[in-house]
């Protein structure tokens, strides 16, 4: 290893530590760290060698035990790269080539995660690459020791994961194509075949272990059936190959090019265009090789029905990068001028660079989560002894790690509900709450709409619900009393509210307990405001009783998820909650307390400013001379003759001046909106509505009452003068936040369908923020009438990017199938809705006119006619 090898190491391996996942982590990473300790038996195919690394690592001296099966990711991912660049260097010659090709993968989107979490992706993703390297160094020297190495590691690699298997496709055809002529006889292959042999041993484990009957088996192995099935995972064999259907693979092939944009820079990708052929023409062995591994990999993970192809398509980016760097050296190379070289080198390692600084807050951001642990925890202290757990398997497996490895409430039975077959998941979950609700205290991690055609009641407990039949409704321990009667009618009782100190953007989720004290003859509303300046509400949320129905002093929880809009402005705000109804004669009618008031106060809220940039499409970084740099624009034309104007901010100094930007079009004044006194670096957006014909808005910054004259703009170093010229707004223009975790910037589709055939529907996600729930994209259509005709939900672009992969600033293209039914006829309305997977708990159109239209929750895209065919 040389010394730019072993500072590749460091610097790779400090980098992943720093952004290392703090603890216990959802779903299957969960449930590796689990089984590292306890020398359990992971899902198929078992995962042998990394459970055995995984438990190695355990054994460390520092951390919780689920950090120390972190820290095996980074050590993994850090190797990875130094084989990566010993790659490039043995086709390339050139050090740097490696160096640089090892960086752009090292700062990509997935192999980054992957190097901060318990994962078996990165271990697969070495195996491949000391393969590659064996084969590529013994086309080189013709050493057998190399090739007994590459059957080590292609034995590891089929043990690890069954997956490798068509790898073993451009492996062989490489060899049988070499240059040696000693790969074609029988004799070369006796000490590789043994090695290969070698390899596979760590699979005995799994039925060794699974007889001692270890901590974590949920499916014992003890038949050479139950081997056979575990290993070749054969459960999954109905998901591959799933989408080889043209049309299916045309749109999997477009996801795959939004997935390739995410990980690497456009210069990096047509690099590997470059590198492809040259490699053809110079090494058409090795070419053949990369490329093999390339399409072999990208087939089978383009074609299987998961929702983690990001993941599945790593081994791709490891040989992309192999023939980018590969057709950088080759460009440069070619160039007569050393000093135009040396640009070249250096333009491609800012690129790198950038790709470092754009994601390195959102992996910090990352690291310093700890919502797993939190809400594993939260479930398992509020359960009743002895109680049931239903979850889904995103939250089993961090409550079973600390169940097994922390020794938290062993009592509780925890149970992962998975599907059944082709019955609807929500009628299974409600066939086991109802099987477990009848033999004890039950708790559900999951909503599903079918649950409120029952007479269960859920009651929130610790992040779930606590399930009751016929029981009546109990406030937890930690809810502030208020006990106020309102109209002689109706007492609010208590509420809870958390998080009480948020940043623009996010939400605050409030719980309200009340009580009829009469019975009641009509039907009421309860409602929850955040008031902000003048006594307007900022945010709000009401639920609307049929309250005749229930019984005097029964207790209901109505439950608000409040968002707050990304323009709010920091401060102090206070919620409150009331009751209204709406007369015979129309509007409506609040009730009062015994002094007259018309709202009950709960708690006073924080809006904190936020250190982190807003995400714009058009960026900008424009300084002005009175302390303020424009980050960037962005427009909105959701709203019919109306163009909204999003200005994001960033404060770079302290200032007692208070600003206000105004909007120009052609010399004539369209808005003004004043800008907030903030801490230095900290970042906010201003909204403005002006007419939808504006065109060429100019913007200054100005104090009112004093002479703008003085008031300048720099842009990339450079005067730019009084007025800043903002870039063109398109005619589709969309800008609408979503719960603060993604933006809908774009949707096309045709506004001419007919009955009977599937219309598509594109979307295009800006993530706001790096994402760790699991969203579920909903596209509806309806009549004008409402009457519902069609609907499609999934996981974003066709299952392959899941929300919880997204981190800031990615851009998802996500494309949905929706079936016009044959009796539709007219004109009908698209709908957007995007909800939770597991609560169903719908995110909210964070835009106040589109709020006031009644579109809190559910976003209109626009109206189609359907005709008949």
């Amino acid at each position: 290893m040389t010394l730019g090898d072993a500072a590749l190491v460091v610097l790779a391996f400090a980098l992943y530590v720093r952004t290392l996942a703090p603890s216990v982590l959802p779903a299957d990473s969960g449930e590796f760290q689990l089984v590292s300790y306890v020398l359990g038996i992971a899902h198929p195919p078992g995962y042998p060698l990394y459970t055995l690394l995984g438990k190695a690592f355990t054994l460390l001296p520092f951390g919780d035990v689920a950090f120390r099966v972190n820290l095996l990711s980074a050590v993994i991912s850090a190797v990875t790269l130094w084989l990566l660049s010993r790659c490039i260097r043995l086709v390339s010659s050139s050090s740097l080539a490696g160096w640089l090709g090892a960086g752009c993968l090292g700062v990509a989107s997935t192999f980054w995660a992957q190097a901060t979490t318990a994962n078996i992706r990165s271990l697969m993703v070495l195996l491949v690459a000391a393969q590659v390297y064996e084969l590529l160094a013994y086309e080189r020297t013709g050493k057998q020791g190399h090739l007994i190495a590459f059957a080590l590691a292609l034995g590891l690699g089929v043990s690890h994961h069954s997956s490798m298997l068509p790898l073993m496709l451009p492996y062989l055809a490489f060899l049988l194509l070499s240059a040696h002529r000693e790969t074609r006889q029988a004799r070369t292959w006796f000490w590789p075949a043994g090695a290969f042999v070698v390899g596979l041993v760590v699979l005995l484990y799994l039925p060794l272990r699974s007889r001692m009957n270890p901590a974590f088996d949920p499916a014992p192995i003890r038949t050479l059936a139950d081997f056979a099935g575990h290993v070749l995972a054969l459960g999954f064999r109905g998901d591959m190959f799933y989408f080889v259907r043209p049309e299916d693979l045309l749109a999997r092939l477009q996801v795959f090019g939004n997935i390739l944009i995410l990980q690497f820079p456009l210069p990096w990708l047509l690099l590997g265009s470059v590198g492809t052929m040259c490699l053809l023409l110079d090494q058409w062995r090795v070419g053949l090789l990369v490329g093999g591994v390339f399409g072999v990999n990208s087939f089978l993970a383009l074609t299987y029905r998961a929702p983690q192809t990001v993941e599945y398509l790593m081994p791709a980016y490891l040989v992309l990068c192999i023939v980018s760097a590969f057709g950088l050296w080759e460009l440069v190379r070619r160039l007569e001028k050393r000093g135009v070289r040396a640009a070249c080198w250096g333009a491609m390692t800012i690129v790198v660079f950038c790709g470092f600084v754009a994601r390195y807050p959102s992996y910090v951001e990352l690291s310093r989560s700890h919502a797993a642990r939190s809400y594993a925890e939260g479930v398992l202290k509020a359960a009743p002894a002895g109680a049931v757990v239903l979850s889904n398997w995103h939250y089993a497996t961090p409550m079973w790690y600390l169940q097994m490895v922390e020794g938290l409430r062993p009592d509780v039975q925890v149970q992962y509900v998975y599907p059944e077959g082709a019955e609807p998941i929500a009628k299974t979950w409600l066939r086991r709450m109802s099987r477990a609700a009848a033999k004890g205290p039950t708790l559900v991690t999951n909503q599903y709409p079918e649950f409120r055609n029952t007479s269960y009641v859920l009651t929130p407990a610790g992040g779930a619900y606590l399930v009751s039949q016929g029981e009546a409704t109990r406030a937890p321990e930690d809810a502030k009393s208020l006990q106020v009667l309102l109209g002689e009618r109706i007492e609010l009782i208590s509420y809870t509210a958390s998080p009480l100190a948020l940043g623009a953007g996010e939400t605050v989720a409030v719980r309200v307990y009340w009580a009829p004290r009469v019975k009641l003859d009509r039907d009421y509303s309860v409602f929850v405001h955040l008031i902000g300046e003048g006594g307007v509400p900022i945010g709000q949320g009401d639920t609307r009783h049929a309250a005749a129905q229930y019984e005097v002093g029964q207790m209901i929880l109505d439950e608000y998820h409040i968002p707050l809009l990304p323009t709010v402005r920091p401060g102090r705000y206070q919620l409150v909650a009331g009751v209204y109804f709406s007369p015979v004669e129309g509007g409506w009618e609040r009730l009062v307390t015994a002094d007259g008031r018309d709202t009950v106060p709960l708690a006073m809220v924080e809006i904190t400013p936020s250190m982190v940039a807003p995400v714009t499409r058009h960026n900008i970084q424009a300084r002005s001379s009175l302390g303020y740099t424009l980050l960037g624009v962005d427009y909105d034309r959701s709203v019919a003759d109306r163009l909204r104007v999003y200005l994001h901010w960033r404060a770079d100094r302290d200032s007692s001046l208070a600003p206000e930007v105004v909007l120009r079009s052609q010399g004539n004044l369209v808005a003004t909106a004043a800008l907030p006194l903030v801490l230095p670096g900290a970042c906010f957006s201003t909204v403005s509505d002006v007419t939808a014909s504006v065109t060429n808005v100019e913007i200054e910054l100005r104090v009112p009452a004093e002479n703008a004259s003085g008031m300048w703009w720099m842009l990339g170093g450079v005067p730019v003068g009084h007025r800043l010229t903002l870039p063109a707004a398109a005619s589709d223009s969309r800008y609408v936040p979503l719960g603060g975790e993604m933006v809908v910037v774009g949707v096309t589709f045709p506004r001419q369908v007919v009955a009977g055939k599937a219309m598509k529907v594109e979307l295009r996600f800006l993530a706001a923020r790096p994402i760790v729930n699991d969203y579920t994209v909903s596209v509806s259509l309806s009549g004008q009438d409402g009457v519902f005709w069609a609907q499609h939900d999934g996981t974003p672009a066709m299952g392959a990017i899941p929300s919880l992969k997204w981190i800031r600033g990615d851009r998802i293209r996500d494309e949905h199938r929706v079936i016009v039914p044959a009796a539709a006829t007219g004109a009908g309305q698209l709908w957007l809705t995007v909800y939770d997977a597991f609560t169903i708990q719908p995110l909210a159109v964070l835009d106040e006119r589109l709020a006031r239209l009644g579109q809190g929750t559910r976003l209109e895209l626009g109206s189609v006619e359907v005709g008949q065919n």
